[in-house]
């Protein structure tokens, strides 16, 4: 054993009592479902993702996120939270970036409550383990440096001086990603956050820069392109998933946003995905 070891093994005090020890805050959870993984282009759709998104630029690039511009460059980290909507336009040559998707449970310590933070040498040195342990194949590992590398960075957060999100809104994002299997009126979930349909309205456009009606087509066209590339279900079935009660309106609402019936879509996806390029956005 080195000595160096012994030094600081003789330094632990006796415990107070051998049937008892120490545990992690009450609620602590590791993140789950990680996913690494790298993209050099823009992605100007906007896009709405119920998974964490962790952007580290290798290059000088814009993000907009709920409407509203953020400046990324090297040094620079980008947390984005589930269901904000974000994009990047396509203003430079090129949008190297590496993206480290997971999900985790609200309100863990080691989320970052501001999207913006500093990307020191430790953190990229965290990011470089994290980032071979992905490739390894051990999920565990990376997952432990996953908690270290957010740890780091909420050290170094970036305060924008933007107020958080409120309690009512909030709770209509919770519903609206909840219920997408089901038909949701702008009164309905005016009535769960206890606001008149005007008013969820104009305070749902101030906080999240996009209308409410926009919103929602957004998050089922999302969720319709992700079933339709991921699964082999029934055009029929993620209809309803998607919250439509026929066939004939949801292929009428997937035509006009995406610009294609959800068929071609989805066939147009297998040809891209033959070719091995990764067609997760951020």
């Amino acid at each position: 054993m080195k000595s160096s070891l012994i030094d600081l093994a003789r330094k632990l005090p006796n415990p107070e009592s051998y049937f008892r020890g120490r545990e992690p805050e009450p609620g602590f959870q590791l993140p789950s479902s990680i996913l690494l993984y790298w993209h050099d282009y823009p992605h100007e759709r906007t896009i709405i993702s119920t998974r964490y998104m962790l952007i580290l630029p290798a290059l000088p690039m814009n993000y907009l996120l709920n409407g509203r511009n953020i400046e990324l460059r090297p040094g620079l980290a980008l947390l984005v939270k589930p269901y904000l909507q974000r994009s990047v336009p396509a203003d430079r040559d090129r949008h190297d970036r590496l993206i480290v998707s997971f999900e985790a449970e609200e309100g863990q310590s080691y989320l970052p409550a501001e999207p913006l933070m500093e990307f020191t040498p430790e953190a990229e040195a965290i990011a470089e383990r994290l980032t071979a342990a992905y490739l390894a194949g051990n999920t565990l590992d990376a997952l432990f440096e996953l908690v270290r590398l957010l740890r780091e960075l909420s050290r170094r957060q970036i305060s924008r001086n933007e107020p958080p999100l409120s309690s009512a809104v909030k709770r209509i994002l919770g519903r609206i990603n909840q219920k997408l299997t089901r038909t949701l009126s702008i009164k309905e979930l005016a009535d769960e956050v206890e606001l008149s349909p005007g008013h969820l309205r104009r305070k749902f456009r101030e906080e999240m820069g996009i209308t409410l009606g926009d919103y929602l087509a957004e998050r089922r066209l999302n969720a319709a392109k992700r079933l339709l590339e991921e699964t082999g279900d029934s055009i029929g079935a993620i209809a309803g998933q998607c919250g439509y009660d026929t066939i004939y309106a949801f292929c009428r609402f997937f035509r006009k946003h995406a610009g294609m019936p959800p068929s071609a879509w989805r066939k147009k996806c297998k040809k891209r995905n033959s070719g091995g390029k990764v067609s997760t956005g951020g």
